[in-house]
């Protein structure tokens, strides 16, 4: 009997997102990673579209959390229609739309309603300007979005062609013969 070595093995290690291809010996990267990639690509396009159509509120002399919330709202809507169609397009049949909708929503609300305090008090205790405190409490949650909506939106569901785990006590050690 030989000892199996790391060659025989068909695992990467789990923890890290780029590895060595095994055949094409070229890098390779997660699709976590293009995902989350994208992700940041449709928030950054969303955080300059909150942040113009904050400007053009505050320089219409609209107070700053109005402003801020107006812009937050809008914003919500066209970054998940952006990820449906650029971040999690292949997803999409796992759960109805009006679903998806629903939950993106309702987070990205409760998210707005933790981030606004955090808002003013960059604003009246550290004297931040509202259009900038703005940007870093955007850029402060991005993580827990990308979870949040890669994690429970889009999260993959076991169906009905994966095959059930073995129970234990179906399993033989080696060496020990069954009655």
């Amino acid at each position: 009997m030989t000892t199996p070595s790391l060659q025989d093995t068909h695992f990467a290690p789990a923890a890290s997102p780029v590895g060595f291809g095994r055949r094409s010996g070229k890098i390779t990267v997660s699709p976590m990673v293009g995902r989350m990639s994208r992700f940041a690509a449709v928030g950054a396009f969303g955080t300059v579209l909150n942040l113009g159509i904050m400007s053009v509120m505050l320089g219409l002399g609209t107070h700053y959390l109005a402003a801020a919330f107006v812009a937050t709202e809008l914003t919500i809507l066209s970054n998940f229609l952006m990820q449906e169609r650029l971040v999690f397009h292949d997803m999409r049949e796992r759960r109805p739309f009006w679903q998806r909708f629903a939950a993106n929503f309702g987070f990205n609300n409760i998210e707005t309603v933790v981030r606004m305090p955090v808002l003013v008090l960059l604003v009246h205790l550290l004297l931040i300007p509202g259009l900038v405190a703005q940007a870093v409490t955007l850029a402060a949650a991005f993580l827990v979005r990308f979870a949040f909506t890669s994690r429970v939106i889009y999260r993959v569901r076991p169906s009905a062609s994966v095959p059930a785990l073995v129970p234990a006590t179906a399993i033989t050690p080696v060496g020990v013969e069954s009655a």
